[in-house]
């Protein structure tokens, strides 16, 4: 009889335990609430001719990636991962794709301008994202390759602005226009990825023209729900 008391008890005490380590796991898993939105107006943007322009971006992907994943990579190639749709004409459904296949992403999936919408984390994890700078050739905004953390140090999640995480990148897919002007960009160019090829490597934006500021052009917000 003893026996099979203490047997009940020490079952008793391993099932306590298997539920408070379930509902530890479970509450380190954070909702958060995303809006990425321009910010541009008809004066952001200042054209060659001393006239200005509005900077719009595109409907980007986004996805939530383990600590380490990187979902494009700095000094090379764009290569076949969709990125160079997104860059050149706005179309994230192949870089989703891609994203979606890497090991390591939580979830991913399309972010309109404006719209909120919402992740699941858990600390360690990354926000990465990336949306077309629609008045050039092949330029997105995005924060570094590793993303933006959603945790701080003390395992809380992050809430405020992130706009400054972002920056101004080149695919380096297609030579760079006067951004605003050229023929072969979005607004202007006769069909998609009709600009000639670049042959180039991912790298923050350096050829020369005037940009606006990125907090001119978006702004990122997270919030914990």
């Amino acid at each position: 009889m003893l026996k099979e008391s203490s047997r009940y008890l020490a079952l008793t005490a391993l099932s306590a335990f298997a539920l408070h380590a379930g509902a530890a796991a479970a509450s380190e898993t954070a909702t958060l609430s995303v809006t990425i939105k321009s910010v541009a107006t008809d004066k952001t943007l200042k054209l060659p001719d001393g006239s200005t322009a509005i900077a719009p971006i595109a409907p980007g992907a986004y996805a939530v990636v383990a600590d380490g994943v990187q979902v494009f990579h700095r000094n090379k190639a764009a290569g076949t991962d969709g990125l160079e749709s997104l860059a050149e004409d706005g179309n994230a459904e192949a870089f989703i794709a891609h994203l979606q296949g890497i090991k390591g992403v939580r979830e991913a999936g399309l972010f309109v301008p404006g719209q909120a919408f919402e992740v699941t984390a858990r600390p360690g994890e990354r926000l990465v994202f990336a949306t077309m700078f629609v008045q050039s050739n092949d330029l997105f905004l995005a924060p570094d390759p590793r993303g933006i953390a959603l945790f701080d140090a003390a395992k809380k999640p992050v809430s405020g602005d992130e706009t400054a995480a972002v920056r101004l990148w080149d695919a380096g897919t297609e030579k760079n226009e006067a951004p605003g002007v050229g023929p072969d960009q979005a607004p202007r160019q006769k069909m998609a990825n009709s600009g000639p090829d670049e042959h180039g490597v991912v790298r923050p934006v350096h050829d020369g023209f005037t940009y606006p500021p990125v907090a001119d052009v978006v702004n990122v917000t997270i919030n914990a729900e």
